[in-house]
């Protein structure tokens, strides 16, 4: 779980102050990025709006853990949200010589549809790693983010090598789990 969740808990829970500080520190940035892609100023509220409201769903309906940063995240879900509708916009026909129908379309949606499925998938995978007991929720959480495995085995008072051999045991269970899962055979 990252940091940045208390964002996804204001949403959840309708908080406005809460709700006013991402306002306060997104707007603008997303703002920009619409204006920058073909958009209005207009265009950037209604695609932070809608873009909120959907977060605000799947927070709700998929208990959503975010594993990013909620800038990040927010950005990935209002570019996909703005290409979906440049998409249905610039379908405009073009003639060519022989007078046949052409539809012009921006493929680069799929793009954005790829990365928001590798962080549901990144999601599911920290979910699973939830139910794995608690030293293995720690070696590896701490493996992940600090590199040095020697101090992490100092800091835990155990060796190295047991360290190692724990990660590996709790990796292992880690990635059955998360193959048995009918969830992630979803993801695919």
């Amino acid at each position: 779980m990252h940091i940045d969740q208390v964002y996804i808990q204001y949403l959840k829970d309708n908080d406005n102050k809460g709700i006013q500080l991402i306002y306060n520190k997104y707007a603008k940035q997303i703002v920009t990025l619409i204006k920058q892609n073909s958009g209005s100023e207009d265009d950037g509220y209604d695609i932070l709006q809608e873009s909120l409201m959907d977060i605000y769903h799947m927070a709700h309906e998929r208990n959503f853990v975010l594993t990013t940063s909620f800038g990040s995240f927010l950005s990935l879900v209002c570019k996909r949200k703005w290409l979906n509708a440049l998409k249905k916009k610039q379908r405009e026909q073009v003639t060519n010589n022989e007078d046949e129908l052409l539809y012009v379309e921006d493929k680069s949606y799929m793009e954005w549809e790829k990365m928001l499925l590798q962080v549901e998938r990144e999601n599911h995978v920290m979910e699973v790693l939830g139910t794995l007991g608690q030293s293995c929720q720690d070696i590896i959480k701490r493996c992940l983010v600090e590199k040095q495995q020697e101090k992490i085995a100092e800091s835990l008072g155990i060796s190295y090598a047991y360290l190692r051999k724990k990660k590996s045991e709790c990796m292992s269970t880690l990635i059955k789990r998360v193959k048995e899962s009918n969830i992630f055979k979803s993801l695919k």
